[in-house]
């Protein structure tokens, strides 16, 4: 089921660039283009690398740091590889804070 998370203060993710966060153990990858937020996984699927410190290309992919795959940011497809997406997260502002909607393992009762 999914839960919503607070990341951190909206004002933390740079225009035009992106964060990367760990949350109980899942990477997420959070954007900011012209204002706009997007959330996807943080790993990608080719080797593990941690989108959210990959370069933002013509503003509407994120590009992995470590061997060049690139991810639309609305879509999660891959350009290189397209069976090999990575997933896209809802996302949005709550007073002033990023929240994502996140699917996470039920704690132990």
């Amino acid at each position: 089921m999914a839960q919503s998370v607070t990341l951190c203060p909206v004002d933390v993710i740079p225009e035009n660039g992106g964060r990367q966060f760990k949350i109980d153990g899942r990477e997420v990858a959070v954007f900011k283009v012209s204002g706009e937020l997007y959330a996807l996984d943080g790993k990608c699927p080719h080797r593990g690398g941690p989108l959210g410190f990959g370069d933002l290309i013509e503003g509407k992919r994120v590009m992995c740091p470590w061997h060049a795959w690139s991810f639309d940011l609305k879509t999660g497809a891959c350009d290189v590889a397209p069976l090999e997406s990575v997933r896209t997260l809802p996302v949005r502002v709550e007073d002033g804070q990023v929240v994502i909607e996140i699917d996470l393992p039920e704690p132990d009762p």
